[in-house]
């Protein structure tokens, strides 16, 4: 049977409609709806509801989608196993991670990984943690670096990994930019610019608040970092933020990092991995690495 018929049913499944289907895979919409197509008719059921743009999974359409997951990763593992028979030559290393992780922490270790394993092909998505978590548990990642909130099922693994710090950043004109450390007192109702309310590290910065007793009064909710860091420069308020994202800003001047005495904020990621994986040459290496600088541990 061809299985690519099963692999466009799993991205119209996940994007949640042929057009996004269509960009998700760079395909054109007509061969993603004669594809479906095929599936349907061969397998004599409809496998999705459509509703305008959107789709929705039919009965029969969730146990396929069930199978069609089960099939990706028995061929994931069956190409994993012939890799492991020609050694770490070749192979490929399937990553994912949360934005802080992904963008600015990971990439030195896959810089190393890649020096030492030159023709390991590696892939690296930057996603939030609640979607790696997903792509693992679907065998479409073979590790993922999430926030500590996650990795909660009973099909994963799961070990500590790496730990980001929060800092309070000024704009260097700021009197809070006079000094690296201050008082939680000096912090109170001071006008402050945050990511979105669901978002992991707004969960972080919000708790470590509450705890110390810092009232606090958010005057921007963002999306973007990039965009948090600009309003900050331009006056509009402060922010606690990654201290890994800023490092340009420090450099220049721009904006000035600001510790709180007596509190630490800080960020611990989960590596996490399928329970019922076997490793592949290129895991173990990749995770022997990461032993050797502290950032994985065996449980």
């Amino acid at each position: 049977m061809n299985l690519d018929p099963f692999r466009i049913f799993q991205a119209v499944a996940k994007q949640g409609g042929f057009v996004r289907a269509s960009k998700y895979l760079r395909l054109s919409q007509p061969a993603i709806s004669i594809n479906v197509k095929k599936l349907e008719d061969e397998l004599g059921v409809k496998v999705f509801d459509r509703l305008g743009r959107s789709v929705r999974l039919t009965g029969a359409g969730k146990v396929v989608e069930e199978y069609a997951t089960r099939v990706a990763g028995t061929l994931s593992e069956m190409r994993q196993v012939i890799e492991d028979m020609k050694g770490l030559e070749v192979g490929q290393l399937r990553c994912g991670a949360a934005t802080t992780v992904g963008i600015y922490l990971l990439p030195k270790i896959l810089v190393q990984f890649k020096k030492r394993f030159p023709k390991v092909e590696t892939q690296l998505s930057v996603e939030r943690s609640g979607q790696i978590e997903e792509r693992v548990l679907s065998n479409e990642l073979d590790l993922g670096f999430v926030g500590d909130r996650f990795g909660t099922s009973s099909r994963l693994k799961t070990h500590a990994s790496f730990t980001d710090e929060l800092v309070v950043i000024a704009p260097r004109n700021h009197h809070l930019a006079a000094s690296r450390r201050v008082s939680s007192k000096k912090l109170i109702d001071l006008p402050l610019i945050l990511g979105p309310r669901d978002s992991y590290t707004r969960n972080v910065i919000e708790k470590n608040l509450d705890r110390a007793a810092i009232p606090y009064r958010c005057v921007m909710e963002v999306e973007n970092t990039e965009v948090i860091k600009a309003a900050v420069s331009e006056g509009l308020g402060i922010s606690i933020i990654s201290l890994g994202r800023i490092q340009q800003e420090v450099k220049t001047g721009l904006l000035i990092p600001v510790k709180i005495s007596g509190l630490s904020i800080r960020r611990q990621f989960k590596l996490i991995m399928l329970k019922e994986r076997n490793l592949s040459n290129p895991m173990k290496a990749f995770l022997e690495l990461l032993t050797s600088d502290g950032l994985y541990g065996h449980a």
